[in-house]
């Protein structure tokens, strides 16, 4: 009989059943026909096939069910093996193929798949199948259903009872539409049943498929994601489907219990829902779950589920396999936010929002690597909106918070525990720790001269510190591996650089210091240039303050000209007290006691460094301890403008501008505020000429007089340096000169512009004066250069002659006199010129004649093309002569006067972009030509 399949179909009472052989053999005649093993001594097996036992329905969501056709697919078939002992027989017939009661039930080759896609078997042998064997009609003329029933071996008749499955066969691993169960449910309750059996409480098999009442118990099997399974179905169909998983919320351990209940609805068919109950909404990182390097990756100490404790979810984005984001039940496609606050070694707490993701149980103790770089390959780009202040770099030895921010926006991430599966299963923690990525924080140092908030926003509940521009910073790694003291107190850094570089007006326009801030350090605060170099001890002022990347930018200067990256001089850092790199501190004032809210940031700066005996540029400086700068600024919150008050000191060095003028100091203080003229206080030692004019440092001491100067002003805008050597009137027979003065002034920005030089002989309002004889003449010179180029050029030269002669009964005048005057202005030109001839007859003061000759020269720019007045320019000479006669004869007098206007120079003819401005007007030019023939 082996191979043969015989098919047993009645169908009085429905009955349906494959049977297959194995190690059996028929014996005997017609009508007593008789099965039994084949081999003597050896057992031969009777299976029993039965048809689909349960179907996979699909299932929906309470907020997505409906009415509407709900998609099915059916098991596969189900087996029952029994036993024919040696030395038994069965006989061929009906009755005889159903008398299961006299065989011994088989574990080997019973597969059962009353749950769609679970494959379970009896976990003992000691158990029997109960049925009839022939149709059973009641009363009422009805026919039974022929159904087997399972039960344990010494259950009485008719009767079922608990028996123990467990799982034959992998379960499905794939399902075309949701249903009661997942595929991760199966696999849990088929892994589950290697540690304990599922209780069969009654298994029915029929036609229409099984009937199942089944219950698993796994809570004290902690490496089991799966606590709790029960399972009720009818016909095939499930009724009550219900799986209760444990496991944690990512990332930071919060044990939790998820229920996955589906029932049967009559008009909604199979509604399922699920429910997560956080276990332990508060939790500590200690014993087991210490946080590695002491906790610094991660400055919490203490974080808690507000809410919610307990509520509907859904299933969101799966996390590999080990579990899934957990998701809003109403928005199955938006992540629920959890509620948060957390605790820092200070007190503080923060307030934030955060999606978590459920890792299952059986996956929780280790294994998580993978994943957890794939959370983080999430997270780090997933900010978590927060409120409230926190200590990024705790310090156990002292009570001042020097790294206390406060805080808009956390990145969370997570990194695997170092203790072993067993130490976290007894402790029940997960193998993850949280771990702070990046947060986003507002450096008061930086905003401390940004517009404060309006005075509405000041509140107890979210402190008015908040507001102001977010900085991602991330905890530095070094810190994070060896402390503090190791990192020499840098413990963050900023992956996009922020510019720390105030506005000079902020500050009275006399420092300008511009410093990139790559970092925090609790000792010194902001931290420039690259952390790695401060956190071996070294301090490079060329890489704390970088030079400007083009001329337009601020660089790091003091009055404008000293260039601060190449006066100081680089070493050791110090011990962050400001005598080597800037300390820059920021704390946040309250009124009457911390308990209240803030009023202000104040943000101090102080700087006492090393600098360079040396000459660079203009400056020269001969001590090493000459310069001390100290910031205070202070943003309130009550709606005023900020205060800045910047002071500072400079001793023994010597300002030599554009290589003509010295100037020795022997200190400067000042002190500058936004809006106000800085104040100085200057001792000057000697001041004088140099270079090219240093001849006239000579010539001043042949002088009677003393030279005038040095002039200092100081305004918004710069300080400007004047000095003037006023030589005295010097005559000699028929000479004289007069007004003769020799001055320089420079002008120092302080907004980065370029140093203007002015030099000057005499000047417009009083010009100089030379008389020889009959002739004079005066004038004036003054040319401006800024970066070593002529910015402008203006000079003005007069001469003339005069002559008289009176004869009593007549006399006669003339003079003549011409000019010519000279201005060029970046780029722009202007020529003047003129020449003046009178002459005078009078006679007996009856009759005067005089006529007079004007003739002027000026240039002009007009448009090349008149009809385009704002297009490109052209230069023009313009002429103007004009006579003038006039006669007066006793009462009666005349006056003529002829003029004329010429107009020369400035290159007539048009460029090429003047004559074809368009490439139109270029092709129509062009063909307007024959075309070439080929010569050849």
């Amino acid at each position: 009989m082996d191979g043969t399949t015989v098919t047993f179909l009645r169908r009085e009472d429905m009955l349906v059943l494959d049977f297959t052989f194995s190690n059996i053999s028929r014996s005997g005649t017609a009508g007593a026909v008789v099965l039994g093993p084949s081999t003597p001594g050896t057992a031969g097996t009777i299976t029993a096939h039965f048809p689909p036992q349960s179907a996979l329905e699909e299932s929906t969501s309470l907020a997505a069910a409906s009415t509407g056709t709900k998609r099915v697919r059916y098991s596969g078939e189900s087996t029952v093996a029994l036993r024919v002992p040696p030395g038994t027989s069965v006989p061929f017939t009906a009755g005889g193929l159903l008398s299961w009661a006299a065989l011994q039930a088989a574990q080997a080759g019973t597969v059962l798949e009353c749950v769609w896609g679970l494959f379970f078997g009896p976990a003992s042998a000691h158990l029997v199948w109960r049925h009839v064997t022939a149709p059973v009609t009641g009363s009422s003329g009805a026919t039974g259903i022929w159904h087997t029933r399972i039960a344990p071996a010494s259950a009485p008749p008719h009767e079922g009872g608990p028996v123990g499955l467990v799982g034959v066969a992998p379960p499905r691993g794939w399902q075309p539409f949701p249903s009661s169960l997942s595929a991760p449910h199966r696999q849990q309750i088929h892994n589950a049943t290697g540690a304990r059996p599922v209780t069969a409480n009654g298994v029915v098999l029929s036609a229409l498929g099984a009937n199942a009442d089944l219950a698993g118990d796994w809570k004290d099997f902690p490496a089991l994601g799966i606590t709790g399974y029960r399972h009720r179905s009818a016909g095939g169909r499930d009724i009550v489907v219900q799986v209760d998983e444990h496991g944690f919320l990512l990332p930071f351990g919060f044990p939790v219990q998820v229920t996955t209940r589906t029932e049967r609805r009559l008009d909604l068919g199979l509604v399922q829902s699920i429910r997560l109950t956080v276990l332990k909404p508060e939790i500590t990182y200690e014993g087991v779950a210490t946080l590695p390097n002491g906790g610094r990756a991660f400055p919490f100490s203490r974080v808690r589920v507000d809410q919610p404790i307990d509520t509907e979810i859904s299933i969101g984005t799966p996390l590999e396999r080990v579990g899934y984001w957990v998701h809003s039940a109403d928005a199955p496609a938006t992540a629920l936010p959890f509620a948060l606050s957390a605790d820092d070694r200070r007190g503080h707490r923060v307030h934030f929002t955060a999606p978590l993701v459920f890792i299952r149980g059986d996956f929780a103790y280790g294994g998580l690597s993978g994943p957890l770089t794939t959370y983080e390959n999430i997270t780090k780009n997933l900010p978590l909106p927060a409120t409230g202040r926190l200590e990024l770099a705790p310090d156990d030895g002292t009570t001042a918070e020097k790294s206390t921010v406060d805080i808009a926006e956390l990145r969370i991430g997570a990194e695997p525990s170092q203790a072993t599966s067993a130490q976290l299963m007894a402790a029940g923690r997960l193998a993850a720790h949280p771990r702070l990525l990046s947060v986003g924080a507002r450096i008061p140092a930086l905003d401390a001269l940004a517009p404060p908030p309006t005075a509405t926003s000041v509140s107890a509940a979210v402190p008015p510190a908040v507001t102001g521009t977010v900085h991602q910073l991330k905890l530095y790694d070094k810190y994070v591996t060896n402390g503090l003291a190791a990192a020499r107190q840098v413990y963050a850094s900023l992956p996009q650089v922020a510019d720390f570089a105030p506005p000079p007006a902020a500050s009275g326009a006399v420092a300008a210091l511009g410093l990139p801030v790559s970092g925090l350090s609790a000792a010194t605060g902001l931290v420039g240039g690259k952390l790695d170099t401060v956190a071996a001890g070294q301090f490079d002022p060329a890489a704390y303050f970088t030079p400007p990347a083009s001329p337009g930018d601020l660089p790091t200067r003091l009055l404008g000209v000293i260039d601060l990256t190449q006066l100081i001089e680089p070493g050791p850092i110090g011990a962050g007290d400001g005598t080597s790199t800037p300390k820059i501190i920021t704390t946040v004032e309250h009124q009457q006691g911390t308990l209240k809210p803030p009023t202000a940031v104040r943000t101090e700066m102080s700087w006492r460094p090393q600098i360079k005996a040396t000459s660079i540029g203009p400056l020269t400086t001969t001590r090493s301890d000459s310069l001390d700068i100290k910031s205070t600024s202070i943003a309130r919150f009550d709606g005023s403008p900020p205060t800045v008050e910047v002071r500072g000191e400079l001793r023994d060095f010597k300002l030599s501008f554009a290589g003509i003028l010295s100037i020795e100091f022997r200190r400067m203080a000042f002190t500058g505020r936004p809006g106000t003229t800085p104040d100085l206080d200057v001792k000057i030692g000697n001041v004088g000429f140099d270079g090219d004019l240093r001849f006239l440092d000579k010539l001043r001491e042949y002088l009677p007089s003393p030279a005038n100067g040095p002039r200092i002003n100081v305004d918004l805008q710069g300080v400007e340096v004047g000095y003037g050597l006023a030589v005295p009137t010097v005559g000699a027979g028929v000479f004289l000169l007069q007004n003769l003065v020799l001055s320089i002034t420079v002008r120092l920005p302080f907004d980065g512009t370029p140093v203007r030089t002015t030099f000057g002989v005499s000047s417009r309002d009083h010009p100089f004066l030379v008389t020889v004889s009959l002739l004079g003449g005066g004038g004036f010179f003054s040319l401006t250069v800024e970066s070593g180029e002529v910015t402008t050029l203006e000079a003005q030269l007069e001469f003339g002659a005069a002559a008289a002669l009176d004869l009593g009964v007549a006399s006669g005048s003339v003079s003549i006199t011409a000019g010519v005057y000279l201005k060029l202005d970046h780029g722009a030109s202007l020529l003047e010129g003129f020449l003046r001839a009178v002459g005078a007859l009078d006679v007996l003061g009856i009759i005067s004649v005089s006529v007079e000759f004007y003739l002027s020269l000026k240039s002009t720019s007009v448009p090349k093309n008149p009809a385009n007045p704002s297009g490109p320019k052209r230069t023009e000479i313009v002429g103007t002569a004009r006579v003038t006669v006039r006669v007066r004869v006793a009462f009666f007098s005349q006056s003529v006067s002829m003029s004329m206007e010429r107009r020369f120079g400035g290159g007539g003819d048009p460029s090429y972009s003047d004559a074809f401005p368009t490439q139109n007007a270029w092709s129509k030019r062009c063909a307007a030509f024959a075309a070439l023939e080929d010569a050849s």
